[in-house]
């Protein structure tokens, strides 16, 4: 099998390439030149489109690198001929409201465009990733969420990055009615590879913090691999028009954040948060966020703190025979080593 994979250079995009090839599929990777993680002076010229990269350090050898935007169709070129997946991962990831327009480009008009060259290309079948924050909220614990649930007009406004996966699902389930496309929705990833600290953003604070605030709600978590695993199985046995949630445990923050501790033999002193915190704390966020930039630190994001996103991977279960293997602890120890062994620690 031969798979283009977009976002290789990413944290799932990469745990991905590595399990394609270790399956014995052909990878083609296609990359942004010009940003971090493809350095314009490693781009060989060429005559035509698209160039190839020397070198992208952390993918798995084998891989072939070839250059686009998913903004600039022309720039596609013949990325995809020949291949029998797409897997698409390529997303911009900030909650920053100043970069709504710029969220919902990339990850809305930029997935559009990829479909459109997939189908130009011929390939069999398409892979979107989005995400589980397109489910939405649940105010109690006992309300787990599904394939069937969907984030509020309301939860959109507030959530930039949540309404750009609002929409890159509905382009995609849109041209699932002319190809093969199917959606995978992950919950909270952790595991080696995360390079741009996404859920590493939380395992640094507590590894290096000696108060650490607990909120009240709770959320679901999953390793990488097993994510990895998901996708490829999505994209063998999936139905075309169809999400599939891939999950692993629902844990209150206060487990999460214990067993982050545990894992990097840390013991911070826990300050659990009442209910009434949220606003304030939601404020300070706001505030804290405009004065350092920080694309995870938003009103919004510290209000979700305070409701559960507890998931079902049931239908990827029943559909794609698909489970979670590895446990939260073993996720984090894994993403502890890497950190440290990457100097991001």
């Amino acid at each position: 099998m031969r798979a283009l994979v977009t976002g290789a250079t990413g944290f799932l995009g990469g745990r991905l390439a590595e399990r394609l090839c270790s399956d014995g599929a052909e990878v083609v990777a296609l990359v942004r030149v010009g940003g971090a993680s493809v350095p314009r002076v490693n781009c060989v010229a060429g005559q035509g489109r698209p160039a190839y990269i020397r070198q992208v350090p952390w993918l798995p050898k084998g891989v072939r690198v070839v250059t686009g935007d998913i903004l600039q169709p022309e720039s596609l070129g013949e990325a995809g001929r020949g291949c029998d997946r797409l897997y698409h991962l390529a997303a911009l990831v900030t909650f920053d409201p100043r970069r709504r327009a710029e969220l919902l480009r990339v990850n809305g008009e930029g997935t559009a465009n990829v479909l459109a060259a997939a189908r130009r290309w011929g390939v069999e079948r398409c892979v979107v990733a989005s995400s589980a924050i397109t489910l939405g909220l649940s105010d109690s614990a006992e309300r787990v969420l599904d394939e069937e649930a969907r984030a509020s007009d309301e939860q959109a406004r507030g959530n930039p990055y949540l309404a750009s996966k609002l929409e890159a699902e509905r382009v995609a389930l849109d041209a699932a009615r002319e190809q093969q496309v199917v959606v995978v929705n992950p919950t909270t990833v952790y595991g080696a590879g995360d390079r741009s600290l996404n859920s590493g953003t939380l395992v640094l604070k507590i590894a290096h913090s000696r108060l650490v605030p607990v909120p009240p709600g709770g959320g679901n978590v999953v390793d990488a691999d097993d994510v990895a695993e998901g996708i490829v199985a999505a994209g063998e046995r999936g139905q075309s028009g169809r999400r599939y949630v891939l999950g692993g445990e629902n844990l209150p923050f206060a487990a999460i954040f214990a067993t982050i501790a545990e894992a990097v033999g840390r013991r911070p002193r826990w300050l659990r948060l009442p209910r009434w915190t949220r606003d304030p704390m939601a404020a300070a966020a706001w505030l804290a966020g405009r004065l350092t930039g920080n694309r995870f630190l938003t009103a919004q994001i510290v209000r979700d703190l305070f409701a559960f996103k507890y998931c079902s991977s049931a239908r990827a279960e029943r559909e794609l025979g698909w489970a979670a293997r590895r446990s939260f602890r073993e996720s984090v120890e894994r993403a502890w080593a890497f950190y440290r062994r990457e100097g991001l620690a």
